[in-house]
């Protein structure tokens, strides 16, 4: 187990969210509280932006975003050291778009851009609201707006851009999105690329937080928009730096094990109502888990993440959830009946970490948050010992283990972070490739971006 004393430095975090689950981040990071703490400090300051295509996601970012800038005032916290905007794509129809298509390519090729569709479907109708929007769609419709007419994207980020330069401490900014839903997989990857154009300051880190679908999101688990995603990141990741658009780094963020956890219990109610309400609380427990981690003590563990995978490589963080509130062992009941569930859902580690048989890795970090009265060090033993026979390919030297009380006495889980991520590691990307072979053409060209 790692531990410490050192008093953290102050380090800013900035988030940029793109699609409904590219929301949920920046939701959770206005959660945390750890934003207006640091915001105390003289210079500091904090950027937000959340990127989508219509507006039935928004809202509840934009209501945390208020709310924050409320309780900056109540502390006399100089507004000034706070930025934060959502801005919604609209998408014309069908002539009007085609026509925009053939006017970008242009410039946005000109700007570094490429992958536009080259053209689309005899067939293709946009999609209706609230539906799926395809990769090819969402990349065209950012392309306007960062380089047609009034350019409004370009000058959204060039204000979020601007509010992250005023930082005078060390800064990470993260692009946050799904992989298997069209909308963040199409636009992160340019909206990254001309935050790099932006020219953020030499102590800034610019880093994509990549969501992994899961076995209970329908037809967006394994989609091709994110099969696709997932080729060009590991294209990113092989090349030059230079190149990436993620150039501090793309953390993979697995969601199969908190999934798997919440549905092992959750079968009351009428099945539409329970379907949406699971997948809503494990993207909240996931994104939470994460942008916890990330501002944790200052974002040491974080930098410390990022400072020994550099040069733009992916990495997974796995949310493992071993329990949950009002699962197997209830309040007055033995405390040692934890013992045996915790160990029973961390042994679900490799099953549900989304990595392939025959994965190895130099080194693994587990973080790992459980009740007061709730046995940390026999979770830590029993991942140690099971992390260093399935991966480590120097066994458990190489583990390194952070505990931590988390504040729900019915809820343990750990966040484990595996560097060095490639495509073929993940049974995600082999899975997406067999489901492309059921696709026709004018379907696989569109979530091509």
């Amino acid at each position: 187990m790692s531990t410490t004393n050192e008093t953290p430095k102050n380090h800013c975090v900035h988030v940029i969210g793109i699609g409904r689950t590219g929301g949920v981040y920046v939701e959770a990071l206005l959660r945390t509280g750890e934003v207006e703490d640091n915001l105390t400090s003289d210079g500091a300051t904090f950027s937000g932006l959340l990127i989508d295509i219509g507006d039935d996601d928004v809202q509840i970012p934009n209501d945390y975003a208020r709310s924050l800038k409320s309780r900056m005032a109540e502390r006399n916290i100089p507004a000034e050291r706070y930025h934060y905007e959502s801005f919604n794509l609209e998408l014309p129809d069908e002539a009007e778009f085609s026509k925009k298509l053939d006017a970008v390519r242009a410039p946005f090729e000109a700007g570094g851009g490429s992958n536009l569709i080259s053209k689309l479907p005899k067939d293709f109708k946009m999609p209706k609201r609230g539906g799926h929007v395809p990769r090819a769609v969402a990349k065209a419709a950012a392309a306007c707006g960062l380089y047609l007419d009034a350019k409004p994207l370009a000058g959204t980020l060039e204000r979020f851009a601007e509010q992250v330069r005023k930082c005078k401490h060390d800064s990470t900014v993260f692009v946050a999105f799904s992989l298997a839903g069209g909308t963040g997989s199409g636009i992160a990857f340019d909206v990254a690329r001309e935050l790099n154009k932006m020219d953020l300051g030499g102590s800034v880190k610019l880093v994509g937080v990549a969501q992994l679908s899961h076995s209970g999101d329908g037809d967006y688990e394994n989609s091709a928009a994110q099969t696709m995603a997932i080729e060009e990141l590991d294209q990113f990741a092989g090349g030059a730096t230079e190149n990436n658009p993620f150039p501090g780094g793309c953390f993979m963020v697995s969601t199969e094990h908190s999934w798997r956890r919440l549905t092992a219990y959750t079968s009351t109610g009428l099945k539409t109502v329970r379907q949406h309400f699971k997948q809503l609380v494990t993207n909240r427990f996931v994104s939470d888990s994460f942008m916890r981690w990330a501002v944790e003590d200052g974002s040491k563990h974080l930098m410390r993440v990022l400072d020994a995978n550099p040069g733009g490589k992916c990495m997974m963080f796995n949310v493992a959830k071993f329990s949950h509130p009002g699962v197997q062992v209830l309040p007055g009941e033995p405390r040692s009946r934890w013992d045996s569930v915790l160990q029973q859902w961390v042994r679900f580690v490799p099953e549900y970490s989304g990595l392939v048989d025959g994965y190895s890795a130099e080194s693994v970090d587990a973080h790992i948050y459980c009740a007061r009265y709730m046995r940390i060090d026999l979770v830590d033993d029993e991942l140690r010992s099971l992390l260093a026979a399935k991966f480590l390919s120097k066994g458990g030297e190489n583990y390194s283990s952070y505990r931590s009380e988390f504040f729900d006495e019915l809820t343990a889980y750990a966040n484990i972070i595996f560097p060095s991520l490639k495509k073929e590691d993940l049974g995600a990307y082999h899975d997406g490739k067999k489901k492309l072979k059921d696709l026709d053409k004018g379907s696989v060209s569109l979530e091509t971006a």
